[in-house]
């Protein structure tokens, strides 16, 4: 009897040195990736950057958030410049997380990629969490946040100044609380997911209308589920991003008297849409023809003789109104949509341009085949990775990533789209891709040991499924 106690607490204390050990292995790996990560970005990155594709913008800001914020902490309020108007142009998501980092920090670059970083680090922990709600297999709940953070896509964006990296953990947060309301039902977990849908449109609007997609896929797909508590579900989800979006609403109706939920970038997008598709020839390449895009809305601003902040080579007009703002970017999208309406083929040409670029443009022809090297695995093996979730029935989760990302893809064909715009989808497209590696392994591993193959191997059972 004696010797059976102390065989059980031999195996017992080896269990949890074996457990200690998996601990420490594991927090070793972390910080491995860390350290590698941040060799990449500080490194590795700025050094072959030049030799590569200078045009990736390392080391420096994408759009003029770095100005807003900097009137932010001067005092001179939400503009650009300090003696044009309060402007309703971009979102204040990051030019507010911006001037924060400023506001402690400094304006030392280097701050602004090491919250890069801990935002992609904070997006991976929200993949673990989301892939485990589906899984238990360590090699797809791991696996996908490393695909993620390790994707030059998501390293480019961590270098240089943007709202990729806010806009991905915005975007992931709503997704995994979406998920944990979907599983319960309930109509808080749904005003809370709403709130995290708001913070992510402050960032960027682009997922303004995801609530009606839902509530089509909830309709279509959860018939158990009367509509009446969906339509409860998804309008206490647009409650909760209405109060987060309220005070932005409000600033925005006392500045022009008008309901502006986000910001007034639509025509000038479209109209960027609009001319980069329709003035690209083999002998010039993208960056070329934003400049000349640019100028042709500067003359069109004049035109209208709208008085603006008159920038060599600007890609927005800066106004001393915000009315002209406005009017400006009505004026765009009428004469986009004008055409559009004459044209009916062309917006149809535009969104299978816009369907390549938002995976693989970039600046130059060289940056955009680079693109297509990196992305075009990535997205095969996603591709392949929805169709083994819907072979096996594996909706819940997976369903509502995938639905996500059709939403933004829908979104960005129809307007204007770049190979940055798809940093934000790489965290699903990961996922998906790491579903369909696993399976493969799983296969391999099956078949080497003479047993059927089954898909089961990476899904896990509901009563396996992380709480």
């Amino acid at each position: 009897m004696s010797i059976q106690i102390e065989k059980a607490l031999l195996t017992t204390q080896i269990e949890n040195v074996m457990t200690r050990l998996s601990v420490s292995f594991r927090i070793c790996i972390c910080l491995f990736v860390v350290a590698l990560n941040a060799l990449v970005i500080f490194v590795i990155i700025p050094a072959v950057n030049k030799r590569i594709d200078p045009t990736y913008n390392v080391d420096q800001f994408v759009d003029p958030y770095d100005q807003l914020a900097s009137n932010l902490i001067s005092g001179n309020g939400y503009r650009l410049h300090a003696d044009t108007a309060p402007t309703v142009s971009r979102e204040p998501g990051y030019p507010l997380f911006l001037a924060g980092i400023y506001s402690v920090f400094g304006t030392d670059f280097t701050a602004v990629k090491l919250a890069n970083m801990f935002l992609a680090f904070g997006v991976a922990w929200l993949m673990t969490r989301i892939s485990g709600r589906i899984s238990k297999n360590p090699v797809l709940v791991f696996g996908a946040p490393m695909l993620f953070l390790f994707h030059p896509g998501t390293l480019i964006a961590e270098s240089r100044g943007g709202v990729e990296m806010l806009f991905t953990f915005c975007l992931m947060l709503f997704l995994f609380i979406a998920c944990i309301a979907l599983e319960t039902g309930r109509w808080t977990d749904y005003l809370i997911s709403g709130a995290a849908l708001g913070l992510a449109v402050l960032v960027k609007s682009t997922p303004l209308l995801f609530p009606l997609f839902l509530l089509v896929y909830l309709v279509i797909f959860k018939r158990n589920i009367s509509k009446a508590v969906i339509c409860r579900n998804v309008a206490m989800m647009v409650c909760g991003m209405l109060v987060v979006l309220s005070p932005w609403i409000i600033r925005n109706y006392i500045l022009t008297e008008k309901v502006i939920l986000t910001a007034s970038v639509m025509g000038i997008s479209a109209h960027a849409g609009l001319y980069d598709n329709t003035h690209l020839s083999s002998g010039s390449d993208w960056a070329r023809i934003d400049t000349d895009g640019a100028r042709e809305r500067r003359r069109l601003a004049l035109q209208l003789g709208l008085p603006f902040k008159d920038i060599k080579n600007a890609y927005y007009q800066d106004f001393y109104y915000t009315s002209d703002e406005l009017e400006f970017s009505n004026v765009l999208l009428k004469s986009v949509m004008s055409e559009y309406e004459r044209r009916p083929t062309l917006f149809i040409r535009n969104v299978c341009f816009n369907f390549f670029n938002l995976w693989f443009r970039g600046k130059t022809w060289k940056s955009t085949g680079m693109n297509l090297l990196v992305q075009l695995p990535y997205l095969i093996l996603a591709v392949i990775g929805m169709a083994l979730c819907v072979k096996n029935g594996e909706v819940k989760v997976s369903g509502l990533s995938a639905l996500l990302l059709l939403y933004m893809v829908v979104v960005y064909v129809q307007i204007l789209a770049q190979a940055r715009y798809s940093v934000p989808l790489i965290p699903i497209v990961s996922f998906f891709a790491c579903i369909t590696l696993v399976s493969i392994r799983g296969m391999l591993r099956a078949t080497s040991e003479g047993e059927p193959e089954a898909f089961a191997v990476v899904m896990a059972s509901p009563s396996d499924t992380y709480r």
